[in-house]
């Protein structure tokens, strides 16, 4: 009878997958947060998704499972709150719907859901809404000291 050697995967997808989440939940940066990370893994290519709270935890998120044996590369789709808030507010004060809106309102912004404080007119803040959920990240918007 022949014996017919086959090859043991050791970095299959679902290892890879495995071992990037818990390089992940692993990082003392995001470990204390509710960061959300989902990860995909095809044929050793690894998807991340999702928001955390600093561009330095998705930094870290990168580096830690670029390291991981296996892994032939990473798609990056993590976001920030700090970038996600710099984007919207620039957003807000180039669009043409909402740039001659008076400065002093702020923009803040936790994991993707964004604030707007200040007082708004029921016309500013459908624009200011609309324009907002055009940016990369955003999960949700609250604006908060309307009018």
């Amino acid at each position: 009878m022949d014996t017919i050697a086959v090859p043991v995967e050791t970095n299959s997808d679902i290892d890879l997958e495995a071992a990037v989440s818990e390089a992940i939940r692993g990082l003392d940066i995001l470990r204390p947060t509710r960061a959300e990370v989902d990860i995909a893994v095809s044929r050793g290519q690894v998807t991340l998704t999702g928001i955390v709270p600093s561009v330095f935890a998705a930094t870290e998120a990168l580096r830690a499972v670029e390291a991981i044996p296996g892994v032939q590369g990473v798609t990056n789709h993590l976001y920030d709150d700090a970038t996600i808030t710099r984007q919207a507010a620039h957003a807000l004060v180039t669009d043409a719907r909402t740039k001659d809106i008076p400065l002093g309102y702020q923009v803040t912004c936790f994991f993707g859901h964004l604030g707007l404080i200040g007082h708004f007119s029921a016309e500013q803040q459908q624009a200011m809404t609309e324009v907002c959920q055009a940016v990369e990240g955003v999960r949700g918007i609250k604006v908060l000291g309307s009018n």
